[in-house]
């Protein structure tokens, strides 16, 4: 029966029947392994969610912005930075977001005159042809719809690669030189953390969107199906809707889990801005053992740049092929059906019934107008201006945090702090003994050598009020140093003036090679990571390093970290925690691999005893300890101070506690009286500091 059937066929049915049989077998295969990419996709994206889950349980008036020659200078300077070549991966997508935008006015046109021919053989009465037509029109309507959600598909990847190269590029120089603490703790750029992440991201969605609206207006859907709609009879209206419903239940299964993607992006995007968070919390820790700490803080913070976006291509990618779906169903495969229901009823009628053909040639006119009307809004020169209104203001965002992240990052560190902190931090109206007299001022050396060594120091508060002069010691290898004094005197300021965070006033200060000295704070920093990664930082935590590619494992290789064996590396990792009576967090959980929220789950003793044995596993020449063991009981700040004896740490420490003196050579007391230079030195008789201790 089949093979007598396909013997009436016509040659040309035959052709159109084999090329059907043909396309619906590719479009079963591609259909199956596009299933498989979203899966795949999905799963990804839970991937890459449960990663971040176990990490984290007077002013000048602002100029008005404008679209002016400053707009058009400043975009230039953002594009170059977005599109840094004609070969670049940017400048690709441009390319086939301009080859898709002419494809759909081609496709547009093509489309138009198939409907022009279906209206002539209407009139004709030729069914046989007309039914080709339609056959061609939905075939057509396949491509029209890949490209049509392309277009939204490659504006929201030049919005992601756009964003990828600026905050890439802010990463970079916000990272370096020790901007971060620049721009945080002295007042160098404000809400820096806001900027980067939404400043940029808006930036990138402005732009791309731009691009396309500029060109060409996408179709409004919503007023075609109203229009439909209306130029209909009941009949065909009833008709349409059916379809329109049972389309709706089979898009429904097609459609990706919307909501739990828009919510792993808020996890992500909430991540990525409380990494940024906690590099602003905590600045000042993180500059102390800078370098090499702002190298690490930023392959972290593109770890979650990572993670974000990666997140985002994956959405992108399922929201492209279900706006394919949407787009040949909802769309251009309703113009089928639309034209079937129109037709139907003059089919069906008998030829002495039917309408005549300028009655027929009316409707059908009318009908199609109606079919490929388009919003016009959209591509209103009114709204273009408006939409680059809308961007010349993230655009004056952007290039200002450019502008101002450069200076912070490029030059001299230490003469961007000190006219950061004169201009920020300190007061204009400098005091000295209540008078009207400025504190002392000199010129200022900081030199580098194997002694820890103060000539003739100054230290002012930030008020201004001067705390020492001519203070000047040294530290030499294996004779520690304990600075003693009450608050305010000026004892954390001298660490900061040592590590270059804030300038130096008077004097000159010699320090060691950078890795020679090691700071801890009162406030300890814990890294987002495995209990592995607290011990090794300043290193990059492991799995941000083991993620990272080829390429940034090449540009951060002396972050590369310890060359030791797996075994020997936990031996003296055990060693250290066992040394700071911490070894019990190795069986409380999962080993050296356990992930928690190290800042919430361990209390304050805890965090300096953690501190301390990151301190013990670097085993630095100097130890900078700005009362790292406060919250330390006294029997335990001992243990911990004797450790660092033991390995041959020379310590400058502010300290407190009397049984600290033991452990150092001379101690240097700031009284901040304000009377004489402000401090003393004593000599310690380590005997009789014994015979107190014991008693």
């Amino acid at each position: 029966m089949g093979a007598a059937l396909l013997q009436q066929l016509t040659p040309a049915q035959k052709k159109t029947l084999a090329a059907a049989i043909f396309t619906g077998g590719i479009a079963i295969a591609g259909g199956q392994s596009l299933q498989q990419e979203v899966k795949g996709a999905q799963k990804e994206q839970q991937r890459l969610c449960a990663e971040v889950e176990q990490k984290e349980p007077g002013k000048a008036r602002r100029p008005k912005v404008a679209v002016d020659e400053v707009f058009a200078k400043r975009l230039y300077t953002i594009l170059a930075i977005c599109v840094p070549s004609v070969l670049s991966v940017e400048s690709g997508l441009i390319g086939i977001q301009a080859c898709l935008l002419l494809s759909r006015t081609w496709l547009t046109d093509y489309i138009s005159r198939i409907e022009a021919r279906a209206g002539r053989y209407l009139i004709a009465q030729n069914f046989s042809q007309f039914a080709r037509l339609l056959a061609a029109f939905a075939g057509v309507a396949i491509p029209a719809a890949v490209v049509n959600s392309g277009l939204k598909y490659m504006q929201k990847r030049i919005q992601i690669a756009f964003q990828r190269r600026l905050t890439h590029h802010l990463h970079q120089q916000y990272c370096s030189n020790r901007a971060y603490y620049a721009a945080s703790t002295l007042g160098g750029l404000t809400n820096a953390d806001q900027r980067i992440t939404e400043d940029v991201e808006k930036f990138s969605y402005n732009i791309s969107e731009l691009y396309s609206y500029t060109f060409k207006p996408l179709l409004d859907v919503i007023l075609f199906t109203r229009s439909l709609s209306r130029s209909m009879g009941y009949k065909g209206q009833l008709g349409l809707y059916l379809y329109y419903l049972i389309s709706a239940g089979a898009l429904r299964q097609l459609s990706p889990p919307l909501a739990l993607m828009t919510a792993q992006e808020s996890s992500l995007s909430g991540g990525f801005r409380a990494a940024h968070q906690r590099l602003v919390a905590h600045a000042e820790e993180v500059a102390y053992n800078d370098p090499p700490s702002g190298a690490s803080e930023q392959l972290i913070l593109n770890q979650h740049l990572y993670r974000l976006l990666r997140h985002n291509k994956l959405s992108a990618f399922q929201r492209f092929v279900q706006q394919v779906f949407d787009g040949y169903f909802v769309k251009y495969f309703a113009s089928v059906v639309a034209l079937l229901v129109y037709a139907a009823p003059i089919y069906l009628k008998p030829p002495d019934q039917r309408a005549s053909r300028d009655d027929i040639t009316q409707d059908y006119i009318r009908s199609m107008r109606l079919l490929q009307n388009t919003s016009k809004g959209v591509g209103d020169l009114v709204l273009v201006y408006k939409r680059i209104t809308g961007l010349a203001g993230h655009t004056s965002r952007v290039a200002e945090l450019l502008e101002q992240v450069k200076k912070l990052s490029s030059g001299d560190p230490l003469t961007t702090h000190r006219e950061l902190y004169l201009r920020n931090v300190s007061s204009k109206e400098l005091h000295f003994n209540g008078s009207e007299e400025e504190p002392e001022q000199g010129p200022t050396n900081r030199q580098q050598g194997d002694v820890i060594t103060f000539d003739k120091v100054a230290l002012n508060s930030p008020d201004g009020t001067a705390l020492v002069r001519q203070l000047s010691f040294s530290v030499p290898h294996g004779q520690s140093v304990m600075i003693m004094g009450p608050n305010g005197s000026g004892k954390s300021s001298l660490f900061r003036v040592l590590a270059g965070l804030w300038p130096l006033q008077a004097g000159s200060i010699t320090v060691p090679q950078p890795g020679a000295m090691f700071y801890l704070s009162q406030r300890p920093y814990l890294v987002s990571g495995s209990l592995r990664d607290q011990l090794l930082y300043p290193q990059p935590p492991r799995l941000v390093w083991q993620n990272a590619s080829k390429a940034t494992k090449a540009k951060f290789a002396h972050l590369a970290g310890v060359t030791l064996g797996e075994q020997e590396l936990e031996e003296q990792l055990d060693a250290c925690l066992e040394a700071v009576e911490l070894d019990y967090l190795l069986a409380r959980g999962k080993g050296w691999d356990q992930v928690q929220n190290w800042s919430e789950t361990l209390s304050g003793g805890e965090k300096q005893r953690l501190a301390m044995a990151r301190l013990l596993f670097h085993n630095p020449t100097y130890a900078i300890l700005d009362e790292c063991t406060s919250a330390v009981s006294a029997d335990g700040e001992v243990k911990l101070y004797g450790a660092c004896v033991q390995r041959g740490i020379t310590m400058l420490s502010i300290a407190h506690r009397p049984a600290l003196k033991q452990f150092h050579s001379t101690i240097v007391h700031f009284d901040g009286s304000q009377a004489g230079q402000g401090w003393s030195i004593e000599t310690i008789d380590k005997e009789q500091v014994d015979k107190k201790v014991s008693n």
